[in-house]
């Protein structure tokens, strides 16, 4: 790791609690500055939107105020369940921003009843959280969204805490989205009704609803619209994806990171993972199995359940599979065509874009158990002829080391899946931005009781693991942090808050991170070291892989 990793939890926050806007970027952020007086008593001065005056509170770090369930559309329940957002209510005097607003829908299981907000399909709403003292500063905007799918999918998880980011010049929003069957129903009925000919990707729709409130709003409360970053994890990390894609965002944001973010657009493992999506035709064959299940006729009959009724069902045990799996949609309208077609048709918005996976993600896994039979079979099964050459650039005699290489070579195929998307991204599409990919590969100590989706300790640099790391927040958790946890977390936060404020997340005294060069198949790992490594642990892997993966006939 590098050698100026040696902070410890006193130096993070003090650093992180100091910091305010400026120009110059370093090694934590923006230029530190002492927060101002104004800045200290900005939660109480009420801020217009174009809905009604709002009031914050103070957030977790001094100098930083959060404005808590900002409404940015109106109620999805009723007539409004599976339609696109409509316009956010107003209100009279000023709104008190001061409680986290409504979760939509989902089944919650493994956390605390007190650490679950309420669940309602009243749910679209939004936290900002900013050190600006006031809205003539123009910080960057810091848009995230949350992943895992179906369930414990909130945007005021502790995990999303947004003060540090703040802290070092950024203005943070964090919203919630339908998810689920709220979020990703299609249905002919739905898709005869829009006007488009499509369904599904509600949750996407939202997002841009969401940037659309920023791009009206977000200058009162310090933030430059013209500054905005999306970014993502898992399945939101595929909402970012897709609005690369949307004509419905495009204007409306000038960044994207993507964590546990993009394959090679002919990796099989699209297949499988959350940035996947069905054809619309698929989709509404699930919808309409979805509607049959639930013993409704008609999408009037589908609105009239309640959403208890729908979560309960959709995710009771032994319920069926066709009708109660919901994902991205290839609709045709906010998603127009596939990621290969895309990248082929030259639409991919051109914007600097920060993405990367995990260590122990997509297959790989520290707790992993493999006969040599079995690891032969999958060979077998995935390569075909080319079998035997990926056996002997993986070797395997015993059982313990077939569980190794199969690890080595998922992780291996990770980093090379995420490099040709980026050869992709600017020799296919054409475009001239900077793409910078990580390999993440530190494991948080011990477990998080505000996440149910958290694996326990032991699970490597799992899926997500990256994400208290990103945004530096780790006051807010109550794992068992240590120092290394607390300089890896002001290194990886400071890499973002430059990435946010320039599109570069190089700074004075962070390790160089090179953006991407098409000639140069490398990462720059984060988390245990900060540091550049090879796609692949050597170049015949690496050719054997690409290889591979070029030749796949399945395009997404």
């Amino acid at each position: 790791m590098s050698s100026r990793n040696t902070t410890g939890r006193r130096g993070f926050l003090g650093r992180a609690a100091g910091a305010a806007v400026g120009t110059a970027l370093v090694g934590g952020g923006l230029e530190a500055a002492p927060a101002s007086a104004a800045a200290r008593s900005s939660a109480g001065k009420p801020v217009r939107t174009a809905s009604g005056l709002v009031t914050g509170v103070p957030a977790a770090l001094d100098g930083i105020t959060v404005y808590k369930g900002i409404p940015y559309a109106a109620s999805t329940a009723g007539p409004n369940r599976w339609r696109a957002p409509q316009p956010a209510p107003s209100w009279k005097g000023v709104r008190a921003a001061d409680t986290w607003g409504a979760a939509c829908p989902q089944p919650v299981t493994g956390i605390a009843a007190e650490k679950v907000p309420p669940l309602s399909e009243d749910c679209l709403n939004l936290n900002i959280w900013t050190g600006a003292a006031g809205s003539r500063e123009r910080r960057p905007v810091f848009v995230w969204i949350y992943g895992g799918r179906n369930s414990a999918m909130w945007a005021s998880q502790p995990v999303y805490d947004g003060a540090n980011l703040a802290a070092k010049g950024a203005v943070v929003v964090t919203y919630n989205h339908r998810v689920g069957a709220f979020g990703n129903l299609a249905h002919p009925g739905l898709s005869a009704e829009g006007g488009h000919g499509g369904s599904g990707n509600w949750g996407v729709l939202d997002t841009v609803a969401v940037l659309k409130w920023i791009r009206r709003n977000i200058a009162a409360f310090g933030g430059d619209p013209d500054r905005v970053t999306i970014a993502g994890w898992s399945h939101g990390s595929s909402f970012v994806n897709i609005s690369m894609i949307s004509r419905l965002a495009r204007g409306l944001y000038h960044r994207a990171l993507l964590a546990a973010g993009v394959q090679y657009t002919k990796d099989p493992a699209l297949g499988h993972v959350a940035g996947g999506y069905s054809t619309l035709a698929a989709a509404e064959a699930n919808g309409t199995a979805f509607a049959a299940y639930m013993g409704a006729s008609s999408t009037a009959e589908l609105r009239a359940l309640t959403a208890d009724e729908i979560v309960a069902k959709v995710y009771a045990q032994g319920a069926p599979a066709a009708g109660t799996s919901f994902g991205n949609v290839l609709d045709g309208y906010v998603l127009p065509t596939t990621y290969t077609g895309a990248m082929e048709s030259r639409t991919e918005a051109d914007v600097p874009v920060l993405t990367g996976n995990n260590k122990d993600e997509n297959g790989a896994s520290v707790t992993l158990a493999m006969t040599v039979a079995q690891y032969q079979a999958y060979a077998t099964t995935t390569f075909g002829d080319r079998a035997a050459r990926f056996l002997a650039l993986y070797p395997a005699a015993t059982d313990t080391e077939a569980a190794a290489q199969y690890n080595n070579y998922a992780r291996d195929e990770e980093r090379v899946s995420t490099f040709l998307w980026g050869t992709q991204f600017r020799n296919t599409a054409g475009n001239r931005s900077p793409i910078y990919n990580y390999w993440w590969t530190h494991a948080p100590p011990g477990t998080d009781t505000t996440n149910p989706i958290e694996p326990a300790n032991g699970a490597g640099a799992y899926h997500g693991a990256e994400k208290y790391y990103l945004f530096g927040n780790l006051y807010g958790t109550d794992r068992p942090w240590t120092e290394q946890d607390y300089a890896i977390a002001d290194t990886t936060s400071s890499y973002v808050a430059n990435f946010v404020a320039t599109g570069n997340p190089n700074g004075r005294s962070l390790p160089v991170w090179p953006a991407l060069r098409t000639s140069k198949p490398i990462a720059m790992e984060l988390g245990d070291h900060f540091a550049t490594l090879p796609a692949a642990d050597s170049d015949a892997k690496y050719a054997f892989l690409k290889d591979y993966l070029l030749t796949q006939t399945t395009a997404y």
